[in-house]
């Protein structure tokens, strides 16, 4: 395992290259030293990579292990540079976990007095967190082999089929890279002209393609132009498709790549509750310019973006309806968190299934289907336990929050936000929270970007006891 996480080093090396680099540039001393300390050890661990090659074919628990390892140890490398702007180490900690989950809750305070390499180190730790460590690691970090398609299984990943896999997993991975970077830069393009300045449109660009949340400015995407935050908010529904509808649309056309993939079901969703939103804000306020604002509100929580164009509404159907969206999340295969839409439409399937076997003789067979095949066991089984502990995780956060002291329905907003790595909040996740507590959503935000059973796998003493059999 340690052989495998020395043979990515070079890759944890790349979350600090660029920020160091702009703080070289931009003069940002003691943030330069920080950033600096950080690539020491990732040069080191290249440098050792080739003496301790890793085994060929890694076991599936041992996989995860680097892949926790790997966002784990990004975080605690770059907590010391947020502390040289400014944060203590607790808020440092959170910032950091907050930026490689791309989730987005933020209790940073002065951003816009940071120096030009704190953005670009958000921005790119989101970037990262989206795309080369949470979809392509597992790729890099196993290359071919049985195991290296577990994992990928277990974590939702974004891979061909294996009936479209002409060559090594590790190509596969480039593959989904280059959709990822040319999304990236068409981003960039579309935002240059939209925002006030070059780097804050490159800044947001990273945050919307990892669907990450973060933007330089403490209101969020309030003080953009309109054309801003919807260029923001649409770039960040293209993130919530699965990387593998960029790859088939060039190969098999519009309609091959919207109902080869996740594409067209993530599309008919966020549509239908950024709508929802509009409809029923309009109805209770009369306010287009508030619907609108809703809508788009909605449209970042569906792809767990987290951006706002203003205060979350606290209306109840407007509350709930955000809530259930931010719940369900993205497409799999997606840099967009959740408990994925596929999984929810596997939850409506088996409703389904149940209420015709109410109607059917009892020999009749109804198995559970899924894009006319039968849904394998184990996929269901995944399923299951990613739900199930999504939603025991979230009553324990809950409540960890309420013994805090914080209002119920901040607090099971602010939950959800934290386990499905939206990044909007109703005001419980800030500088004021107490530490404590602090460290609960650190806690979530890794949950719900590892999706649940990587890390609690990782933690369990049992999965490392020695087989006695």
């Amino acid at each position: 395992m340690l052989r495998a996480a020395l043979g990515e080093a070079h890759v944890v090396g790349m979350v600090f290259a660029p920020p160091f680099a702009v703080a070289l540039a931009e003069g940002a001393g003691r943030l330069a030293i920080a950033l600096g300390c950080a690539l020491l050890p990732t040069l080191a661990g290249a440098a050792l990579a080739p003496r301790f090659p890793p085994q060929r074919d890694l076991r599936q628990i041992e996989a995860l292990a680097v892949l926790v390892l790997l966002f784990v140890g990004v975080a605690a490398l770059a907590a010391p540079a947020y502390v040289t702007l400014g944060m203590p180490p607790v808020d440092a900690a959170f910032e950091s976990v907050s930026a490689i989950t791309s989730t987005g809750l933020t209790v940073a305070t002065g951003t816009m007095e940071w120096p030009l390499a704190g953005h670009a180190l958000r921005a790119w730790m989101q970037w990262c967190g989206g795309f080369a460590i949470a979809v392509a690691g597992v790729a890099l970090i196993l290359g071919p082999g049985a195991a290296a398609r577990g994992a990928a299984s277990t974590m939702g990943r974004a891979g061909l089929p294996d009936r479209d896999l002409r060559t090594s997993t590790r190509r596969q991975a480039r593959a989904l890279l280059v959709a990822y970077v040319v999304l990236t830069v068409a981003a960039v393009a579309v935002f240059l002209p939209l925002f006030p300045s070059w780097w804050e449109a490159i800044a947001v660009a990273l945050s919307a393609v990892s669907t990450g949340g973060f933007t330089p400015r403490p209101d969020s995407l309030a003080s953009y132009s309109r054309a801003a935050q919807a260029a923001v908010m649409l770039v960040s529904l293209a993130a919530a498709f699965s990387l593998l509808f960029y790859v088939k649309l060039r190969r098999d056309g519009l309609r091959g790549a919207l109902f080869g993939t996740n594409a067209a079901a993530m599309l008919a969703f966020a549509l239908g509750a950024s709508g929802l939103a509009a409809l029923l804000h309009l109805a209770l306020s009369g306010s287009p310019a508030q619907a609108l604002d809703s809508l788009l509100n909605t449209l970042s929580g569906v792809t767990t973006a987290g951006f706002s164009v203003a205060p979350v509404d606290a209306a109840p159907p407007l509350l709930a309806l955000l809530l259930a969206v931010m719940v369900v999340g993205g497409g799999a295969g997606s840099t967009a968190g959740g408990i994925k839409l596929e999984r929810a439409l596997t939850f409506a399937r088996a409703v389904r299934v149940a209420l015709l076997r109410l109607r059917v003789p009892a020999e009749a067979v109804t198995p559970l289907m899924a894009n006319g095949e039968r849904m394998p066991e184990q996929r269901i089984v995944a399923t299951l336990a990613v739900v199930a502990l999504y939603a025991a995780s979230a009553l324990a956060v809950w409540l960890a929050m309420l013994a805090g002291g914080v209002p119920a329905l901040a607090a099971l907003f602010d939950t959800v936000s934290a386990l499905s790595t939206v990044g909007l909040s109703a005001g419980a996740a800030g500088p004021d929270l107490a530490w404590p507590l602090k460290l609960v959503l650190i806690a979530a935000m890794l949950l719900g970007r590892l999706e649940f059973l990587a890390l609690i796998a990782v933690l369990a003493p049992a999965t490392w006891a020695p087989d006695r059999g």
